[in-house]
């Protein structure tokens, strides 16, 4: 007949069905309800029941009177495993197309069951793709394997659905104006970072998403090839990643979505991005994208939701930490105005977390630059922004070995009336000699992988082993020339730099300061190798400038390293130990807060 359907009589369809959309009379049931009566089916009702316990929703699209069709499948406790019943006396195509619209599915993961051919070619033609069959295959579909779905014996599928259902029936009555009702619905997003503890719900999204996942990066069907894979990329501490979770008066739609995003050189790239249908045209992924600061993103194949599109602005859910959503009269989270951070990938695995509490972040991180990594987390680069500018003689010896003068800048001293929290770390201090120019006086650190501690200007062979370019043998070569190593900071000189850095910042704002881990992987394996002497330095110069200073808070990573699986080296730790330290960050801010002496320091 020439319709764009499968070949149902062998029970092989496109993909696997979600959906199963009945005609009643001849159908359902034998018989026609206004012509004699009927013969209720009870094996298809029972069939109903099964598919919905799969996961594998029924809808009704029959020309019947509506209110006497409910009425008898209500009589027999059926009504409610239908959603988004259709049933007038309009033709069935349009109307199947605006029922996968409301409900989000495609036509080829959709089978309509009509006893009448012209209905089903009609359909098909609606919507292309669409599978269609006569009810003589009813007997069959159990069996079919494309509709085995996925055990759901609670029905939580099912109840997912009628949520959507009941908003879809009062976003009709409030006159049809998606966002006006979106904005009364008291929507609301739960981030779970602890993404380890739902591994099978993310694999299901990324392997099972279509019209809503931008990336299409499967995972492994075998399942536990899939959690190894996921689990092992999960570990990284280049790694951001959270479920999306979403409520409002209607419901609770369950985890919908998720995300994973790597950083480069602190420089952030989505690879899953992924929802259900359930939550499509709530601009979920909308706000989920611009909560991410818009990373780059390659969109593979067709998706239903252009997330690059800014007309809308989503400025009507709000979001909240996964653990205060069962808390009755959760306190708000914190919020600020503002966010400072400067230093490195500590810094930037924390922000991740941190943007559920401010809209401005502002990020001063390491970065490659210039044919070699700018380390915004040593101390001399902030100092001419807190204290004196470069003068030219200084700019321009800066700049003869790669550095530009914005990298002597910073916002940390920008004039800022509302409420901020500060991040610095300064790990480079610890590790990384400075060297200073012969005539202007500029004293600034430099580094190349593989010479740290060192003095680059008297080793010969460790400049040829670490330089791999022209560039880098240039600038070395102007280092000899111009410059003298003048070592690594003294514990007077920490001391002195980080207490004025700590003065330029308004007073009583929170402070958080990075301690830097002392302890390597080798540690736990034995408990009496000395700590990292360089850090040890460092943390004692920070320890020290703190003690007077309320408004500060301490950090130390090892606080969160559990074991040396935690730890990928000595400065760098597995994703689970970042979200750590953001909770034991949380509770310290919280905690000052409530402390008598922040409060008379900040009045």
């Amino acid at each position: 007949m020439g319709l764009a359907m499968n070949q149902c009589d062998d029970l092989i369809f496109a993909e696997d069905i979600r959906l199963v959309i009945w005609d009643l009379d001849e159908t359902f049931w034998d018989g026609t309800l206004t012509e004699g009566g009927i013969s209720y089916r009870e094996d298809h009702h029972q069939l109903v029941i099964d598919l919905a316990k799969r996961g594998i929703m029924s809808a009704i699209c029959s020309k019947n009177e509506p209110t006497q069709i409910e009425d008898l499948l209500r009589a027999q406790g059926l009504w409610e495993y239908f959603i988004f019943p259709s049933i007038d006396w309009t033709p069935k195509g349009p109307r199947i197309a605006a029922m996968l619209d409301q409900i989000g599915l495609r036509p080829p993961s959709v089978l309509f069951l009509d006893d009448n051919p012209m209905n089903l070619a009609q359909a098909a033609h609606v919507n292309p793709g669409l599978n269609g069959g006569l009810p003589s295959l009813i007997d069959r579909l159990s069996g079919a394997p494309q509709m085995q779905g996925k055990p759901d014996p609670s029905l939580t599928r099912l109840e997912q659905y009628k949520v959507k259902e009941r908003k879809s029936a009062a976003a009709h009555v409030s006159g049809g104006d998606t966002v006006a009702f979106l904005r009364q619905s008291n929507v609301r997003v739960f981030i779970e970072y602890d993404v380890e503890a739902h591994l099978d719900r993310a694999i299901e999204l990324i392997n099972r998403t279509n019209q809503l996942n931008f990336t299409k990066l499967r995972l492994p069907d075998d399942i536990d090839t899939a959690r190894l894979e996921l689990s092992n990329l999960l570990a990284l501490n280049t790694t951001d990643a959270g479920l999306i979770r979403v409520r409002d008066d209607y419901g609770d739609y369950g985890f919908v979505g998720f995300y994973l995003t790597e950083r480069l050189h602190n420089i952030r790239r989505i690879r899953h991005f992924c929802f259900s249908c359930r939550t499509l045209n709530m601009f979920i992924e909308h706000w989920t994208y611009a909560f991410l600061g818009r990373p780059p993103i390659q969109v593979v194949g067709e998706v239903l939701s252009d997330i690059e599109n800014s007309d809308v602005a989503v400025d009507w859910i709000t979001p909240a930490r996964i653990a205060d959503m069962d808390v009755a009269h959760a306190a708000p989270a914190l919020k600020f105005d503002r966010i400072f951070a400067r230093g490195g990938c500590d810094l930037a695995s924390l922000m991740h977390y941190f943007a559920l509490h401010s809209d401005e972040i502002i990020e001063e991180f390491n970065q490659p630059k210039n044919d070699q990594m700018l380390r915004r987390d040593h101390s001399a680069f902030l100092m001419p922004a807190i204290q004196k500018p470069l003068n030219k003689s200084q700019q321009e010896a800066a700049i003869a070995i790669g550095y530009d003068i914005a990298d002597f800048e910073s916002e940390i001293r920008q004039d800022f009336a509302g409420s901020a929290l500060y991040f610095l770390s300064f790990w480079a201090d610890a590790d990384i000699p400075t060297y200073r120019h012969k005539t202007s006086g500029l004293s600034v650190p430099y580094w190349l992988v593989g010479a740290q501690h060192h003095n680059l200007i008297n080793k010969a062979d460790l400049r040829q082993a670490v330089a791999e370019t022209d560039m880098q043998r240039a600038r070395l070569q102007i280092l000899c020339e111009e410059f003298e190593h003048e070592g690594l900071l003294s514990q007077d000189q920490m001391e002195n730099r980080y207490a004025r850095v700590l003065d330029a910042i308004p007073k009583g704002a929170p402070v958080v300061l990075m301690l830097a881990n002392e302890r390597g992987p080798l540690h736990f394996q034995d408990i009496n190798k000395p700590d990292h002497p360089h850090h040890k330095r460092l943390n004692v110069a920070l320890r020290e400038v703190a003690k007077s200073r309320p408004n500060v808070i301490l950090i130390d990573p090892a606080d969160h390293i559990r074991s040396a699986e935690d730890m990928i080296d000595m400065n760098h730790f597995k994703r689970p130990v970042y979200h750590r330290i953001y909770l034991d960050t949380l509770a310290q801010i919280s905690a000052l807060y409530d402390s008598t002496d922040w409060k008379s320091s900040h009045d």
